[in-house]
């Protein structure tokens, strides 16, 4: 095993070898107390049987499963990227982007129900995320973490065998909080509390866990406010999704096709915000959020919204390039990048998307391209580049008594280039335009200033198109 990747309650997975087949695999080793237990055992055994079944682009292929030295185990498919969770908690996403995620989940889930298998446990941190292309915005998405699934031809009995209802209470469907078994309807609920998440940051009934059961037993289903058709074909998705009854709810087939509808509507100037004040949120400016907090929610335009106190909402229209068009007329010329994902900490510094460059000289390090929120952010997101050490900020003089701040220019593109010491390395940083910073880094295994003349040669090398 290389590293823990993850630890919830059904488990740690980490980062592993598999020496047999010579893959990288997400190795899922559960609490051992687990194994000592006969019927959950049996449980394990015939879900990971029905997992290694399915056959989906959208979910986590299963390799192998067993014991081993007391504790039982899932070998999975290892995917390079954030789970949802992190992404959306740097704020909403765009709506043409949230449903095409919920739309693969959608797929991920129908896959599961026609082998048998319910996920019980949807949310955004159990999907993961992994672009397609350097130049295509399009997430391609994974749902993962059946480890509590069990399968439709089980009596309800067997599930727990404790009774105890297993799933995240944000998004339960009212009926599991009644001890009703989990079914395709409600992994269809989940999903609709899941996309209602994409598209506003936060789960739809907020507050204690007493109020979120009642929001979710009694409360209003959430919608966006807006009367275009778009909006309109949305908010009927949401009230399919997050009807109280199970029969209510359409199939994830149904809600597919709702999803493709929507996305072929032709564009419209109309622009969607929450409308419903959800259970459990009331006199609150967003249960958690500081006011404030820049939202991006569209549907059928381009608009930014900015929460304001009370919970009123405030638009305006923002036209421009998306953060990874930005990247891309950012890439210096000859280089071949790809989209990466971002810390929370970077987000939180004002990143909004990221990439990796090829580089053909081998000393220096990676080369990495950022696109902030705007000009404001450059200044903190160097101060997070530098770390908790002061001296690693941009000051002084930089190596070959060039100044620690200087100009550049090249081709079309102009900035300014800093550059400081983290750790035992140079990093060069350079700003392209006013929103985009790129980040050098010296040879990891040569001590500065060992690596200075491989960052500068490389960076003096860099060239972009006019």
């Amino acid at each position: 095993m290389d590293a823990e990747i993850g630890r919830g309650g059904m488990g740690v997975v980490y980062r592993a070898w598999q020496s047999r087949m010579n893959r990288p695999v997400a190795l899922k080793v559960l609490p051992q107390g687990v194994a000592q237990d006969p019927a959950y055992r049996g449980r394990f055994g015939r879900e990971a049987a029905a997992l290694a079944q399915l056959d989906s682009p959208h979910v986590t292929q299963i390799y192998d499963h067993g014991e081993i030295h007391g504790n039982l185990y899932l070998a999975m498919q290892l995917v390079q990227g954030p789970d949802l969770g992190r992404l959306v908690a740097g704020g909403p996403m765009l709506p043409r982007r949230a449903l095409r995620i919920t739309g693969q989940v959608a797929a991920a889930l129908g896959d599961g129900h026609a082998a048998g298998v319910v996920h019980r446990d949807v949310k955004p941190s159990n999907v993961l995320c992994r672009p397609r292309s350097p130049h295509d915005e399009e997430d391609f998405v994974y749902l993962c973490d059946f480890g509590i699934a069990r399968s439709l031809s089980e009596p309800a009995g067997q599930a727990t065998a404790t009774g105890d209802v297993v799933g995240t209470v944000a998004f339960l469907a009212p009926e599991r909080f009644e001890g009703r078994p989990a079914t395709p309807a409600s992994d269809v609920y989940s999903l609709g509390c899941m996309l209602w998440t994409l598209l506003t940051g936060t789960p739809p009934f907020r507050g204690t866990q007493i109020q979120v059961i009642m929001g979710h037993a009694g409360g209003p289903i959430p919608q966006l406010a807006g009367d275009d058709p778009r909006t309109g074909e949305l908010n009927r998705l949401l009230a399919g999704l997050l009807a109280k009854e199970a029969e209510q709810r359409p199939t994830v087939a149904e809600a597919r096709r709702q999803i493709r509808q929507i996305l072929a509507m032709p564009a419209t100037e109309a622009i969607a915000a929450p409308a419903t004040n959800p259970a459990g949120a009331a006199g609150e400016a967003g249960a958690g959020r500081p006011v404030g907090r820049r939202r991006v929610l569209i549907v059928g335009g381009l608009a930014t919204a900015v929460l304001l106190g009370g919970g009123a909402w405030f638009y305006l229209d923002e036209r421009g390039p998306s953060p990874v068009d930005r990247l891309t007329a950012a890439t210096p010329a000859g280089l071949t990048c790809r989209n990466i994902g971002l810390e929370t900490a970077d987000r939180q510094a004002g990143a909004q998307a990221g990439q990796a460059c090829e580089l053909a000289d081998d000393s220096v390090g990676a080369l990495r391209l950022t696109a902030l929120s705007g000009p404001g952010a450059v200044a903190g997101y160097l101060r997070h580049l530098g770390g908790p050490d002061p001296s690693a900020l941009p000051s002084g003089a930089c190596p070959d008594n060039l100044p620690a701040q200087e100009p550049w220019s090249s081709g079309g593109r102009s900035g300014t280039l800093y550059c400081f010491v983290t750790g035992e390395n140079l990093r060069y940083a350079w700003t392209v335009g006013d929103d985009v910073v790129a980040v050098l880094d010296g040879d990891p295994d040569r001590a500065y200033p060992a690596d200075v003349n491989g960052v500068r040669r490389i960076f003096d090398a860099l060239s972009y198109p006019g």
